[in-house]
């Protein structure tokens, strides 16, 4: 009986801020186009909802787009974390070598000594 008390309870704070704003400005619009359900006139009601509503969509896309605008990075998927993503980078390595031999192949790969704090990755 708890557990029930406590998701009923749970989901009454789970409700969303934004639900209680769309209530309360359909509730205005309704209330500019008549003052009885005899009365409304749903679709001017529609429309004010409707106006309101790409507006603040708008304004939601807008931000998005300029998030988006200085961190690229997430609109590839999987690199949200890659701090390195768009950046130059650094290879371990200074050059590598493929050598034909008499009877096969001889590679090798020369290191740097150090490399600097930076993006780097182990293969080209």
């Amino acid at each position: 009986m708890r557990a029930i008390i406590a998701t009923v309870l749970l989901c009454l704070f789970a409700v969303p801020a934004h639900a209680n704003l769309n209530n309360q400005v359909i509730k205005y619009c309704l209330q500019t186009t008549g003052n009885s359900f005899d009365t409304y006139d749903f679709n001017k009601a529609a429309a004010c909802y409707q106006d309101w509503k790409v507006k603040s969509e708008a304004a939601k896309l807008a931000e998005l787009r300029d998030f988006l605008k200085h961190n690229p990075r997430y609109k590839v998927p999987g690199q949200s974390l890659n701090k390195c993503w768009g950046k130059p980078r650094e290879m371990p390595f200074e050059s590598a070598y493929i050598e034909k031999t008499g009877d096969g192949f001889r590679a090798g790969v020369s290191y740097k000594d150090t490399l600097p704090a930076g993006c780097y990755e182990n293969a080209p």
